[in-house]
């Protein structure tokens, strides 16, 4: 039976796994804005286009055509990616005896990171001063931001749990640190 951690992130307990889940969607209204933003750079490109290759506008000037090009699909790829992580996006963890899988994943498209759970040493907050830049840039709609949550292990470290409040971060560590003890208790 599925059970909630705040409006974001549910979880179901089994035997001898867990399934975390960790919805990246945002409100409709600010889905709907990105859209909007959306709609208005590939306006904003298509005229540009145009101007540039269909008409004379642009005699002489294709290097300034062809660097706002570079930066014009640069900047259509982000946002594409933010809105689509918006509207389907989700991080899926699994935890068993033998592993942590992690997959931050779009329509279930994503490169999932495993994790030997004996390897795992600690879990830790990212501790985000409230006032700093850095934690209301993460925090912003229109950016994915990197998880709050850092998995140390021996290899390396893993980041998850994308623009999570620190009570849910808190909440998500005390489950997965007491899952991860019951599983090392029963082997």
């Amino acid at each position: 039976m599925m059970k909630w951690i705040g409006e974001k992130i549910s979880y179901e307990k089994h035997h001898d796994f867990m399934t975390i889940i960790i919805s990246g969607k945002t409100a409709s209204w600010k889905a709907n804005l990105m859209l909007v933003w959306l709609i208005a750079w590939l306006s904003a490109g298509f005229s540009m286009f145009y101007y540039s290759f269909l008409t004379d506008t642009f005699v002489g000037q294709q290097w300034y055509a062809y660097t706002f090009f570079a930066f014009w699909f640069y900047f259509l790829y982000k946002i594409l990616r933010v809105y689509l992580w918006r509207k389907f996006g989700m991080e899926y963890i699994k935890i068993d005896a033998d592993r942590f899988t992690f997959k931050r994943s779009i329509f279930s498209y994503g490169k999932a990171d495993e994790v030997l759970t004996n390897n795992i040493k600690k879990f830790k907050i990212e501790d985000f001063n409230n006032k700093t830049y850095a934690k209301t840039f993460n925090d912003s709609f229109w950016v994915l931001g990197q998880g709050v949550i850092k998995l140390n292990t021996i290899e390396n470290e893993l980041n998850f749990g994308s623009q999570l409040s620190k009570e849910e971060a808190k909440k998500l560590v005390a489950l997965i640190t007491k899952f991860i003890s019951y599983l090392r208790s029963i082997q």
